[in-house]
């Protein structure tokens, strides 16, 4: 284990091109991975103090060796610090709270046949994955319009596994030469029929396409496309056709009914709101999509005040955008990241527009931009408050730090009640003191009180009148329900 100082001297070895670092404890684990123009000059802030961060003291502290790797430039960087942090998970990186599989909806694309479904896994590389989305309900729900905008097969089908299984084993000409009955989905009018042979996989890849720009959200550019297709059927006197092509564009139409229109402009956005407490903070995004907001998706991070702004957005850009496929050409957020250039490069490519198009960030200070923001920070701020009632977590923690203040203060139990006082007096005179009740380790303010003192004192002494008997004091009840903010002494019953 290498001390601060030896840290030091190691560090002048350290090369100053661009890469990523990872500070490690005594055990050898990861405590944090960061990224870096120059390494040298980065990692000597550390060290040297010089980066404000309340958390680098405590950091710094727990130092005792390092690792870096040297990349070409900050775009690498960025995408390996990414890598890293979801492999190492450290402990002063933000975080996920709940690391758990968010829904996802999933197009089996390395299928001659591919078919949609509703999964949490995100790890094969022959799935194309759609999502997050932090409402499974929603998700499912997602698939049913889309079956019924687009036929495709279900993976949840018996008849689509049958026909997997076949082609894994036989040509589909060898396939096709038997009998096969459709399946109840093709009967319904939301399965192509590919069991049966009704639709070859040339039409079923187009079918695919089109599925594919809907969870994408583009459903104006879908709606003209059915509406083309519609008109060619109703001139060549296919009315059946064109029947089914009309309630697909009706039921698209109701879908965006029930989408709440944010933006008169063809709005394409995400807005990303943050509300943060002492040790969680709660993300709201809000995705619009051609003006309207498509889908929220909320999330809890396990870091509140003890990592700064620009840290916590940062680690949850990297995070939800390694994740989602649904890459937005603007983020709409309350500070820029302060790797702007490298985050927007990455979701550029990201994004893979045919025109071109780059993602940029955006801080707005007024106008709808500036309203959908307050929007999604009010949710985030409700995120957090749903997550702590559906866990508990404040009862925990005050357990917690009731049972801390039992062993520090060696109390034959836990302080169900606390009493803080805080004594203030001018130059002897006009005395008053405030006390603040804690009962089951939460605020009273039922219990909150301001005492006036009428003992004369020689001086300014707020010991002495805090170590006064409280019976002893000669007293009258000024301000009662009053919050106290600061104590000089504390009474545990």
């Amino acid at each position: 284990m290498a001390t601060l100082e030896e840290i030091k001297k190691q560090l002048s070895r350290v090369p100053t091109e661009p890469g990523v670092y990872l500070w490690k404890d005594a055990e050898g684990q990861v405590i944090y991975v960061g990224k870096a123009k120059q390494l040298r000059a980065r990692m000597r802030q550390y060290v040297n103090f010089q980066d404000e961060r309340a958390k680098i003291p405590r950091l710094v502290e727990q130092i005792a060796s390092f690792e870096y790797i040297v990349t070409k430039n900050e775009h690498e960087s960025l995408i390996l610090e990414k890598n890293l942090i979801k492999q190492y998970s450290p402990y002063f990186n933000a975080d996920f709270k709940d690391d758990k599989s968010y829904p996802f909806i999933a197009l089996t694309s390395g299928d001659v046949y591919p078919a949609i479904k509703f999964t949490r896994e995100k790890h094969r590389k022959d799935t194309s994955y759609f999502g997050p989305y932090t409402d499974s309900r929603a998700a499912r729900k997602l698939i049913e319009v889309a079956r019924r905008v687009v036929p495709i097969c279900s993976a949840g089908c018996a008849d689509w596994r049958r026909l997997k299984r076949e082609l894994e084993r036989k040509s589909l000409d060898e396939y096709l030469a038997l009998d096969h009955k459709p399946c109840f989905d093709c009967h319904v009018g939301i399965g192509p029929g590919a069991c049966c042979g009704s639709i070859t996989p040339q039409d079923y890849a187009e079918q695919v396409a089109k599925v594919e720009r809907f969870l994408k959200g583009h459903q104006a550019e879908f709606i003209d496309e059915l509406s083309r297709e519609m008109k060619e059927a109703a001139e060549e006197l296919d009315f059946e056709k064109a029947s089914r092509l009309k309630t697909r564009i009706d039921t698209i139409s109701s879908l965006g009914d029930a989408q709440h229109v944010v933006s008169s402009r063809n709005m394409d956005a995400d807005i990303i709101g943050i509300y943060r407490e002492e040790t969680i903070a709660g993300v709201h995004v809000l995705m619009v999509r051609e003006g309207r907001v498509l889908n929220s998706n909320e999330f809890i991070l396990n870091k509140g005040l003890d990592v700064p702004d620009e840290d916590l957005l940062h680690n949850f850009l990297l995070r939800y955008y390694d994740t989602t496929t649904s890459i937005p050409r603007e983020v709409i957020c309350a500070q820029v990241p302060e790797d702007e250039y490298e985050m927007s490069m990455w979701l550029t490519e990201r994004l893979e527009s045919v025109h071109g198009a780059k993602v940029h960030f955006v801080v707005p200070e007024r106008g709808e931009r500036s309203h959908l923001l307050e929007l999604a920070e009010i949710n985030a701020k409700h995120t957090l408050m749903r997550y702590k009632v559906r866990t508990n977590y404040d009862d925990a923690r005050i357990n917690d730090a009731l049972a801390q203040l039992e062993s520090a203060l060696a109390l034959d139990g836990p302080p169900m009640r606390i009493e803080c006082f805080d004594i203030s007096t001018i130059h002897g005179s006009y005395t008053v003191a405030s006390m603040v009740v804690f009962t089951g380790g939460k605020p009273d303010k039922n219990q909150y009180r301001r005492f006036k003192i009428r003992a004369e004192l020689d001086e300014a002494n707020d010991f002495l009148g805090a170590a006064m008997p409280l019976n002893a004091w000669p007293m009258n009840v000024l301000v009662q329900n009053q919050t106290c903010l600061s104590s000089t002494a504390v009474n545990l019953n």
